[in-house]
């Protein structure tokens, strides 16, 4: 493995550690705070992503409509 492989797998470690760590926080974190994190990975999205992240927020939104 070369230098440049060996520091991108370890990039994606820490970034896969930190998603990880995210993830377990949700239920102590405060609206705001989930808010930030949200818009933060929503900023590296690229077209697709965002239509993926559309997508499923229009489908709890029409969710939502049919709890009522």
């Amino acid at each position: 493995m070369s230098d440049m492989e060996a520091i991108d797998k370890k990039i994606n470690e820490v970034a896969n550690d930190h998603l990880d760590g995210l993830e377990d926080s949700l239920k102590h974190m405060d609206l705001d705070s989930i808010r930030l994190e949200i818009n933060k990975m929503l900023d590296d999205c690229d077209i697709n992503e965002l239509q993926k992240v559309a997508k499923i927020l229009i489908t709890m939104a029409k969710k939502s409509f049919i709890d009522e």
